[in-house]
Formats: C-alpha cells, structure tokens, sequence
C-alpha cells in the first residue's frame, strides 16, 4: 500500500438502494482527493445499486461480507473473513455506518488491530431497539470518535449511547452545488413537461421512500386540504418503497388523483426537483440531516418542513421556508397556501434556500470537515507497525 495515502475501510449495512446513507457515502469517496486517501468499502448487504458503478471506476475495492445475522454460523465465517482482510490491509482507518456494523463490524475491526475507528451516526434512532442502544453503550471505548449528521442526531446520540459531546463532531451532509442549480425558465418548463405538468401549475414535490417513518399520509393529507385554495395544485412524489402501491391506490379516490405524479424510484432526481415550485419533507421520526432537504433548497425551492432530526437545522423557519409540527397535515395545508398567496415571498425564500447551501451544506464543505477529521486521528507512523489485536 502507498504510505503516503490514509487507508479508509468503510462498513456500511446495505448498499442495495441509492438512499440517504449510500449517496451520502459515495458522495464523500468521490470528494476524498485520491492522491491523498485511498478508499474500500464492506457492504453486509450489497446488491445493483448505480452508485457502486462510479465508485469502482474511481478504484473503489467494493468488498461483500454477506453476515445476514449475527447469531448463525455463517456470521462466523464472515467474522473471519473481514478479519482477514482488515488483517492483510492494515487500514488506517475503519469507519461504520448503521447498527450492525457499529456492533457486529466493529467489534471485529478492533480485535483485527484496526488502527481508528470511527462511528457515524446518521438519524436519531427510534427505530432502534432497546439492545440496540445497550450494545452501543458497552461497545463506545472502541472507537476513536464519532460523526453524527445534524446537532439533533447529537442530543439523540449523547441520550441513548451515553457519549459525551467532546467525542461527537458534527459534519452535515452536502450538496453538489454546481450540479444542483437553480433551472433556468427554459429548463424548468422542459421538466415540467416531461411529468406533464404546465408552466401555470402550482407544483409541491415530496422526495422520499414510501416508508412509514416518512409519514407520506400527513403529506397528502395536507395536499388535500390545501386542494381547494390552490386550482394550479399539481403533485410530484419522487420515490418508491414498501407503501408506494398503498398510497397510490388511497389517492386514486381522491380529488388529487389527476393532479399527481408518481416517480418511483428515478436514476435521475434533478429534473424532478427543477419541475417543482415546493418542496416537502413529512418525516414523523428517524430523521437524520436530509439530502433530499439540501438538494432542494439547492435548487432554490421554498421549503416545507417537519420539525424532526435535523430538518430544523436546515430550513429555518420564516426565512428559507416553512418548519411545522409533525404529524400535522393542517399545518402542510396553511404553509401551502400562505407560499401559493405570495408568489414573491415564496421566490424570496427560494433564494434564501440557494443561499444557505452555498453559506452551510455544500459537498466541499462536507469532505473537507471529514478529512480534518481522519488527518486528526491518522498516525503516520502507525503504517509501520499498527495496533496489537484489541488495542487502544
């Protein structure tokens, strides 16, 4: 291995869908200065996944480590394979993402003498089980330091695993700020065009999974009452996921049945974001620092937002947009109607929005707040000899 490049292994759960915590990943490999950090990736759970083509033509070694779970004989073998290969590289760095590798990956990475090891938290956790926060408890001496995604991600962190803030440093996601642009009038009505939309129709978008926590009832809920108050109403629900056909077939009943687009999953969501005039998140729960959030107001759009995790931290509430209380469509509705009623005031928030990824969440800004971080942990002169098993 070249002494002068930081060796990273990065253990992520899955890598089978393009979602928050993947494209945040692949995001922050294509942003690491191949001159300077050399990257590999375990995935426990890999499937075809688009971002996995890019990171492999930057030399990315994508490595599966199938472990399924933890308590069956097969996770012994695994064990012993990522041992292995910990053991052979000699990283100068291991850092996890999600439960399983924050326990199962980890725990394996220091017995092989990783050299530092890094958590990164990514949401707030109440998806997790009460064990799940017993092991992080016992398991936080292993690690050297841990990243959470947004100040609420923080609170949760401190709360559930007992960390104190000195061991946490906050990095937001970023945005790819020169490809996520405000669209020029031409580009936004060949957008529209394409999802059938006209340049007239007042268009509220929502890109998110149709996963319970993404609380995609409240979203149409409020649509519906905002129907009345808004005739140009026209709705673009960009992804997919287990109750995509559920609500699908709710809203087939509904007023908004004509008026609304349903992606799925899409290879490309920008042309999705430049169609609309709006932007939604509804998270009930679980909510980390959105991407879908950042690239929005990338875009220049007003923002809707639930205040939970980190949405608050990116959409500030009067100024680039509107923060309302979860689980409460009538408050959507309000926010929705107040941004359709005062067409310079919503433009006003939209640059503010463009503004505040420029000031705050660029993609520049996240890579170079990362590599701060792995230049503070990293020893060069670790290369030479490493940490016996189990060391700290």
């Amino acid at each position: 291995m070249a002494s002068n490049r930081i060796e990273i292994l990065f253990i992520i759960d899955y890598f089978h869908r393009t979602g928050g915590t993947e494209k945040h990943l692949a995001q922050l490999i294509a942003g690491l200065p191949t001159d300077a950090f050399r990257c590999s990736v375990v995935a426990f759970d890999l499937g075809a996944n688009p971002l996995l083509d890019g990171l492999r033509a930057r030399g990315v070694s994508i490595i599966s480590v199938p472990v399924g779970r933890e308590y069956v004989p097969n996770a012994v073998v695994q064990a012993w394979r990522l041992s292995k290969l910990i053991r052979k590289n000699r990283y100068d760095i291991v850092q996890t993402f999600h439960q399983k590798a924050d326990t199962y990956g980890a725990v394996i990475a220091w017995l092989s003498g990783a050299k530092r090891l890094i958590s990164s938290k990514r949401d707030t956790g109440q998806l997790r089980k009460p064990w799940h926060f017993f092991l992080n408890r016992r398991l936080k001496s292993i690690f050297d330091a841990f990243i959470v995604a947004a100040e609420a991600v923080r609170v949760a962190v401190m709360a559930n695993d007992h960390l104190p803030a000195s061991r946490i440093t906050t990095i937001y996601n970023g945005v790819d700020i020169a490809r996520f642009t405000v669209p020029a009038a031409e580009q936004k009505r060949d957008a529209r065009m394409r999802v059938g939309f006209a340049a007239g129709d007042f268009v509220v978008g929502m890109v998110a999974g149709f996963r319970p926590e993404k609380n995609h009832q409240v979203f149409f809920a409020g649509l519906l009452q905002a129907a009345p108050s808004i005739p140009s109403l026209k709705v673009l629900a960009v992804g997919a996921g287990p109750l995509l056909e559920q609500f699908r077939e709710r809203l087939a009943q509904t007023v908004l049945a004509a008026s609304t687009v349903f992606t799925g999953d899409v290879a490309e969501v920008l042309p999705c974001l430049w169609a609309m005039d709006v932007g939604c998140l509804t998270s009930g729960s679980n909510e980390g620092f959105s991407n879908a959030i950042v690239e929005q107001m990338a875009v220049g759009l007003p923002m809707i937002v639930t205040d939970v995790g980190g949405n608050a931290e990116a959409v500030i509430d009067g100024e680039n947009g509107r923060v309302i209380p979860p689980l409460d469509a009538a408050a959507l509705a309000s926010a929705l109607i107040e941004l359709h009623g005062n067409p310079a005031r919503a433009a006003s928030m939209g640059r503010a929005s463009r503004a505040r990824v420029e000031e705050r969440f660029s993609l520049e800004q996240m890579c170079a707040a990362h590599m701060r971080l792995y230049r503070s942990l990293y020893d060069p002169l670790r290369h030479a000899g490493g940490l016996s098993a189990g060391g700290r």
